[in-house]
């Protein structure tokens, strides 16, 4: 009896140890070590869903629109590569959240890789992905399947005049995407630089690269409120959440 009794403790006292531990690691996921302190880490876009992929404009606009950052390519200044092409990762937006003008806006710092390298040849190559939306992950879409799309804009970077209202309005775009900007140190010298487009090429469906108009890439009226949309709910699920 004793032996069925010390059994039946046992049974209890491991069940008892994996239920705290699966507790304490389910707990972990969303809170700090600080009681009451949420940490937070901010969801990929699920946005409504892309254009169909024969309006090769209205494709062009929605990636770029509804991408936080791109990969931009230059000229490499560094002395062990100079010359080389060089490859980064910089936040980017089009526009405000619920108003897109497709042209690619950046905050910069004299102090990076990129600027370094556009103050010497202001050429340079960016690209965005459909899969930074999550989109093609939830098609089961590898990233270099043709069906998500790859859009690569090329052009020359120019910095944008403080004090204009172009000024004003990317800054503005700029930090409503990516709010921690305002927090930048303020001693890096930011400065605000776009792209003046020279060449739209896309990866957008089966055979082969396509080639979108800049002029009817610019004009294509695109709002783009399905992010402004995804924006508040995100809001509204974090008061609710808090």
């Amino acid at each position: 009896m004793w032996k069925q009794l010390f059994i039946f403790l046992s049974i209890v006292c491991m069940y008892g140890e994996t239920k705290y531990y699966h507790e304490k690691e389910r707990h972990s996921r969303y809170h700090s070590d600080t009681e009451n302190e949420i940490t937070w880490r901010k969801p990929h876009h699920k946005v409504s869903s892309p254009p169909d992929h024969t309006k090769l404009v209205a494709m062009a606009r929605y990636v770029l629109h509804n991408c936080d950052w791109a990969s931009i390519a230059t000229i490499s200044t560094l002395p062990a590569i100079e010359g080389f092409p060089f490859s980064n990762v910089k936040s980017v937006v089009d526009g405000s959240m619920a108003n897109s003008t497709g042209i690619p806006y950046f905050y910069m710092s004299p102090l990076d890789f990129t600027a370094k390298d556009l103050s010497k040849n202001t050429r340079s190559t960016i690209l965005v992905s459909l899969e930074q939306t999550r989109y093609c992950e939830s098609q089961k879409y590898d990233p270099e399947d043709p069906r998500c799309t790859r859009l690569m804009l090329s052009g020359k970077m120019k910095k944008v005049k403080e004090g204009t209202n172009e000024y004003t309005f990317a800054k503005a775009a700029l930090f409503e995407r990516h709010p921690a900007m305002a927090n930048f140190p303020a001693d890096h010298d930011w400065f605000i630089a776009k792209m003046k487009i020279a060449q739209i090429a896309m990866v957008d469906w089966f055979g082969g690269a396509k080639y979108v108009s800049v002029k009817d890439y610019l004009a294509y009226n695109y709002t783009g409120t399905e992010m402004l949309q995804y924006h508040n709910q995100l809001i509204h699920r974090d008061v609710n959440f808090v």
